[in-house]
């Protein structure tokens, strides 16, 4: 294995032109020696590990990206335009113990042990003490960043800190799982630990390397993860899961301490470049100048360097690309938007919605900032034009299905807008990408983000009895989107915001099961969308709501935790599969 891993950073070297290291041994193999005492070789390893981590939601179809809609599909928030996706099929299928879909699942010990490797191998090395501790550093990072993916999913999972021989015994190899609160106290500690090594910043050629701040930024979010778990949670499997109750105050002000230095570092700052909300919110996305200082840590994306992804591609309006789209699409999740002026943004009953016209504007034009910054909508401005939602017109008592009225009004939107939700995604689309066939969207993914501190602080501050500080945290993103501040405080506000905040950002489906509402909002339930017939006399458009699925959803209590899967304990003698499966 470890000739592969060489051959494939020699590979990697190559691409990158490196011919003078490429010298320095035979192309099919490099040793220890050399490896661990060449910094380009090192960091070489590292990048192919970074690689690995996947950050971002790119797995299964690569051509078509649909596992961009996984993490948002399971959560309600919206899904991708196929019923054969996995993301679609995955959210309306009832999940057994036969294991889950693999754009959902999370086992990545492979590159757990190469972490564990480099780790290893690295201590020795000549290498000044100074990179060497950073490097480490680093890794460990991405290692603690893998078991948070996994214990989100599973709950306990085994912890492995050393590198098995290949000649390991079958005791050595088949490890039981450690408990969930193990899990998160050893991402926690080790948070601790390497806050003192990374550095605060970088420059910007070792853009996308976590810094002190990004330990923080983990430490904050895996800590109010364990705090809801063991407010809202109970223990399972003799301690396995879940966490006492007393742990809530404990874990609380880990992610209250972590989210408060960050903050109060005077390096980040929340994005508000411009002065339009919607503007501003939807370019804190897509701007990666050093002036964007909200952003914590990114994956860096960059087509010259063979990096890139489709997400605007996959997400905008057909009309507006040469190429498959219109794949991200919005439930009635939109309705957590409030409106304007803070009023719930459900206060539309649907019954008056069906029962009336609507124009854009008395909709959706005076909603907060920022569902105009995440969500297209009919007629909503994109690329110096509009997109269009509507199946039909009807002019003068007729109806028209094609063609376009003198004044260029479309007398039916192009199909792939019409056949589902009534609503596109547009949170992280990059205006500035236009039509194209090529998958060459190098925008950066935002791992982690100083909004989502400030939620982490909100959450931790009420956790703790401190409402009035929660609210001050709560109302400091409120009023970047230049929305009323909130003048009380609950549990159900702070999960709205969080929600509408963080939507189509692979948040929400974690946070509404660690909260245990997953259920409430998602069993027995069938997405809704909206269809729009346009009456070009009055401007306005008549809507019937539609179901957006094809079938009633299946959340059951066992379902906060992902199945092992029979496969994995099959394997493993000593797993214990979770309960109910």
């Amino acid at each position: 294995m470890k000739k592969i891993q060489y051959l494939l950073i020699t590979m990697l070297l190559f691409l990158q032109g490196c011919s003078n290291v490429l010298d320095k041994k035979p192309l099919d193999i490099i040793s220890d020696a050399v490896v661990w005492s060449d910094p380009k070789l090192i960091d070489a390893y590292l990048a192919d590990l970074y690689y690995r981590v996947d950050f971002i939601e790119i797995r299964g179809n690569f051509a078509e990206q649909t596992s961009f809609a996984m993490i948002a599909s399971m959560g309600g928030e919206g899904r991708s335009f196929g019923t054969h996706h996995q993301s679609y099929v995955a959210s309306t299928t009832v999940i057994t113990s036969a294991g889950i879909p693999s754009e959902l699942d999370y086992w990545n010990y492979k590159n757990i042990r190469d972490c564990n490797y480099f780790i290893e191998k690295l201590k020795d090395s000549p290498l000044d003490q100074a990179i060497i501790a950073q490097r480490t550093a680093e890794v460990r990072f991405l290692r603690a960043y893998m078991y948070f993916q996994m214990v989100i999913r599973f709950g306990g999972v085994p912890i492995i800190t050393k590198a098995l021989d290949m000649n390991a015994t079958p005791d050595e190899i088949y490890v039981p799982r450690d408990s969930e609160k193990a899990v998160y106290d050893f991402i926690i500690n080790e948070m601790n630990d390497i806050i003192q090594v990374l550095p605060p910043t970088y420059t910007a050629k070792d853009k996308g390397r976590p810094t002190k701040w990004a330990a923080y930024a983990l430490q904050s979010r895996a800590a109010i993860y364990a705090a809801s778990i063991a407010k809202y949670g109970q223990q399972q499997r003799n301690g396995l899961l879940g966490f006492p109750a007393s742990d809530v105050e404990r874990y609380a002000t880990i992610s209250y301490d972590a989210s408060k230095a960050i903050i109060g570092n005077q390096i980040h700052a929340l994005y508000e470049r411009q002065t339009d909300p919607v503007l501003n919110f939807q370019n804190l996305f897509v701007d990666e100048s050093a002036d964007n200082k909200e952003v914590i840590m990114a994956e860096v994306y960059d087509y010259a360097k063979n990096r890139a992804h489709a997400f605007t591609l996959r997400a905008m309006s057909h009309d507006f690309n040469g190429t498959w789209a219109s794949m991200c699409y919005m439930y009635d999740f939109v309705e957590r938007f409030e409106f304007a002026d803070g009023s719930p943004g459900n206060k539309i009953s649907r019954a008056q919605l069906t029962a009336n016209e609507w124009s854009s504007a008395e909709l959706f034009g005076n909603r907060d900032p920022r569902f105009k910054a995440s969500v297209f909508y009919p007629e909503s401005p994109w690329q110096g034009g509009k997109t269009y939602f509507h199946s039909r017109t009807i002019r003068d008592g007729k109806t028209y299905t094609s063609g376009t009225a003198e004044d260029g009004w479309p007398y039916q939107s192009i199909a792939r807008n019409n056949q589902r939700t009534g609503f596109m995604v547009k949170k992280r689309c990059n205006e500035s990408l236009k039509t194209t066939t090529v998958i060459n969207d190098q925008t950066d993914y935002i791992i982690f983000r100083l909004g989502e501190i400030y939620l982490n602080l909100a959450e931790a501050a009420y956790y703790k009895g401190l409402t009035g500080e929660a609210l001050n945290a709560l109302n400091r993103v409120r009023q970047r989107a230049q929305m009323p501040a909130k003048t009380t405080i609950n549990e159900a506000i702070i999960q709205n915001e969080r929600l509408v905040e963080l939507t189509w950002e692979n948040q929400s489906y974690w946070d509404i099961k660690r909260w245990r509402i997953a259920k409430n909002l998602l069993n027995g339930v069938r997405m809704a969308g909206l269809q729009y017939t346009y009456n070009y006399n009055t401007k306005k458009y008549k809507i019937t709501i539609t179901n957006a699925e094809g079938v009633a959803r299946t959340f059951l209590d066992r379902n906060y935790y992902l199945p092992i899967g029979v496969n994995r304990v099959s394997e493993n003698p000593k797993f214990v599969e979770n309960p109910d499966y």
